[in-house]
């Protein structure tokens, strides 16, 4: 049994159930860890921060400018004052890939999750599944459709050249998302109620004509509002930004 091997396009035989067998010379290929050759792994790049209750001062802002130990971190439950971790970013240089990596980019994606900050775990008015409150009903999918149906995003590489400048921001849907079978219930004797409410932007995922950025190339990425942008929970949310794409860096 044959098939075309999906890397060197040649018939290979099959093993079964599409798995090609791998020959000696596609093994070497692949070696990690050999001086003077470069690994490619899928690491895509990843940025967060507190989206104030109030909205952006100034109408704007920007990520991958502040990397690890630097910034503020907006993972939830850390408290106060606590720098950026790898739960918040994973770059080592503020806008830059660091001595011996490059990044070969093709695609954009945007994560809203709303009621999340640094202070305390998610708070209870905005879980997807709360205490029917009618104080904090819809809150949740409020948030996300706020965020979601205003601002542009643009890409920049280098001094003057952007790669995206498109919006809003639900189009840049994240490729992975909380799936939900609910129902609601409640309790006739105390006219109390459970709700399940969550919203995801979602669609096809963004993709670029692929960007190589290299070692010590700036990029940036920012996000422009047309006003300041309340969230109508009052609640401090958290947005990131994830730039899709294989990380090539130097063997050791």
């Amino acid at each position: 049994m044959s098939n075309m091997n999906p890397i060197s396009g040649a018939a290979s035989a099959s093993m079964g159930g599409g798995r090609p067998i791998l020959s000696p010379d596609y093994l070497l290929a692949h070696r990690v860890g050999v001086p003077g050759t470069k690994d490619v792994i899928w690491n895509p790049l990843y940025d967060f921060q507190a989206y104030p209750s109030a909205g952006y001062a100034g109408n704007q802002t920007s990520f991958f400018s502040n990397q690890q130990g630097q910034g503020t971190s907006s993972a939830p439950g850390v408290g106060t004052n606590v720098s950026k971790t790898q739960f918040d970013t994973n770059l080592q240089a503020p806008n830059q890939l660091t001595l011996g990596n490059e990044f070969y980019c093709i695609g954009s994606e945007s994560l809203f999750y709303p009621g999340v900050n640094n202070t305390t775990n998610t708070p209870f008015a905005l879980l997807p599944g709360r205490s029917d409150v009618p104080t904090s009903i819809g809150l949740f999918v409020n948030d996300v459709w706020e965020v979601g149906n205003q601002g542009v995003k643009a890409l920049k590489v280098g001094t003057d050249r952007y790669y995206i400048n498109d919006g809003p921001l639900m189009m840049f849907p994240p490729v992975s998302r909380l799936a939900i079978a609910a129902a609601v219930s409640g309790n006739a004797a105390t006219n109390a109620g459970g709700e399940i409410a969550y919203a995801a932007w979602s669609g096809e995922s963004y993709s670029l004509v692929p960007i190589y950025i290299q070692t010590n190339q700036l990029f940036t990425v920012f996000i422009y509002f047309p006003v300041q942008i309340a969230l109508p929970s009052g609640q401090i949310g958290r947005l990131g930004e994830r730039l899709r794409g294989y990380l090539i860096r130097q063997a050791t």
